[in-house]
């Protein structure tokens, strides 16, 4: 499934353009940093490794992790599906450690 994952964004969270389409940040959205308005590639990628490393949550939708879990420049991400589009995510940095998902066999890495 991991080939089938990609990062798409959500321009409710941006500010700024980008591939997810023209900014249309929402007052009670978190802003997505203009850093990775560039690098949905880096995005997809890390993505799709978190998946191949089963860090996701035990719940699907429409056949995907309804929560993937990823590392990117020294960061935890969130990503969550776009459940009306099949294998679609956006994501979320985590900002407290409290956050982050429970990681008992260290496959996530977690700084």
């Amino acid at each position: 499934m991991a080939p089938e994952i990609r990062y798409v964004g959500s321009a409710e969270h941006k500010s700024h353009p980008s591939p997810a389409g023209p900014p249309a940040l929402r007052s009670d959205a978190a802003r997505c940093a203009p850093v990775y308005a560039n690098r949905f590639d880096d995005l997809t990628r890390v993505l799709q490794d978190a998946v191949r490393l089963r860090c996701t949550s035990s719940e699907f939708e429409r056949g995907f992790p309804k929560y993937v879990w990823g590392l990117l420049d020294g960061a935890v991400y969130e990503a969550r599906h776009l459940s009306g589009r099949g294998g679609e995510y956006k994501a979320y940095k985590l900002e407290d450690p409290a956050e982050y998902p429970p990681d008992p066999e260290g496959r996530l890495r977690l700084p």
